[in-house]
């Protein structure tokens, strides 16, 4: 069941970007909403060797659709997102061409979720390796999507379309996301950033 289950999941998030926000979203922004609001099983087959996130046995973990969208039940919830399929200029077409947005998170923010996803070129591997580094500037904190994967030999991680960074309780002030591309064999590439949390305002490009 977890396909079809998933599938709807989908469809409410779809159906929230178009009816709510009033856009057209990109499979990569339904994906990057989906995996921002994932919670990590902690059944036996599930936190097996080799440890990380993500892991071989569940990924980023299961959906939580009370934190991936805003609804009733978590009523500070705030979602601000970037997606630039159908944003001329933005997709990124060279080796370290980079996109900064920057935002300012008030105090007392229980959580801070951030997620980035694109729809990778086709062939066998990742062809074009799309990587995200976030910034708090006040203390210089930094933290790499994706930085606890399982056996990872390498940052930033060669082998994934989703990156994923998450903060409990962080710290207040000006964060800095950006998105750069790594590894660029078949331009362009466009991508999509969720960024979720308590009262978290809307992203600025800088």
């Amino acid at each position: 069941m977890a396909a079809p289950l998933v599938a709807g999941c989908a469809a409410l998030v779809r159906q929230y970007y178009v009816v709510t926000r009033n856009v057209e979203p990109s499979a990569a922004l339904l994906k990057a909403t989906l995996i921002n609001s994932t919670t990590w099983l902690t059944g036996n087959d599930a936190v097996a060797p080799s440890p990380g996130t993500p892991n071989y046995h569940q990924g980023h973990g299961r959906i939580d659709m009370g934190r991936a969208i805003p609804n009733p039940t978590r009523p500070q919830l705030a979602l601000q997102f970037v997606d630039t399929w159908k944003t001329p200029g933005q997709a990124l077409t060279l080796t370290g061409e980079r996109r900064r947005y920057q935002f300012v998170l008030p105090a007392d923010v229980p959580e801070l979720r951030i997620c980035l996803a694109y729809t990778d070129a086709p062939a066998r591997g990742l062809q074009n390796n799309v990587s995200m580094i976030v910034n708090h500037l006040p203390s210089g904190s930094k933290w790499q999507g994706n930085e606890h994967l399982a056996d990872a030999l390498t940052l930033p991680d060669p082998d994934n379309n989703v990156e994923v960074v998450r903060l409990t309780a962080p710290a207040a002030g000006a964060y800095l996301v950006q998105v750069f591309a790594a590894n660029m064999l078949k331009p362009p590439q466009d991508f999509a950033l969720v960024v979720t949390g308590d009262g978290v305002p809307g992203l600025n490009q800088i």
